[in-house]
C-alpha cells in the first residue's frame, strides 16, 4: 500500500532546511485513530532533494506514543535531535 501525505491532510509539523547543500523537507501528520479502531497512526514524509522520498506510517497504542515514535523515526533517519528538527519548524495552530 502506498501512503501519500497530501496538502489536504491534517499536518502537525513541517520543516525545510539545507543539509550539505541538499534541500530537506520533513512533514509529520497529526496522530489519527487507526482505521481498525485499536491504536493510533501518524504519517511521516522525508524528502531529500528531488530524488529521495521516504514515507512511513508509525502505529502505537496512544496518540502520545505514536507522536514520540514519529519524532524518533525522523531524528534517527536524519541524525539530528528533536530540538534541531523543531528549530525553524512550522507547527499547526492546534498543536
Amino acid at each position: 500500500m502506498t501512503m501519500i501525505i497530501t496538502p489536504a491532510d491534517d499536518l502537525l509539523a513541517t520543516n525545510e532546511f539545507l543539509r550539505d547543500g541538499v534541500r530537506m523537507s520533513v512533514v509529520i501528520g497529526r496522530p489519527q485513530p487507526y482505521p481498525t479502531g485499536t491504536g493510533w497512526r501518524c504519517r511521516v514524509r522525508i524528502e531529500c532533494g528531488t530524488t529521495r522520498i521516504e514515507q512511513s506510517q508509525v502505529v502505537a497504542p496512544t496518540a502520545q506514543e505514536v507522536l514520540r515514535l514519529a519524532l524518533e523515526l525522523i531524528t534517527s533517519r536524519l541524525g539530528m535531535t528533536e530540538s534541531q528538527f523543531f528549530e525553524g519548524a512550522t507547527m499547526s495552530p492546534a498543536a
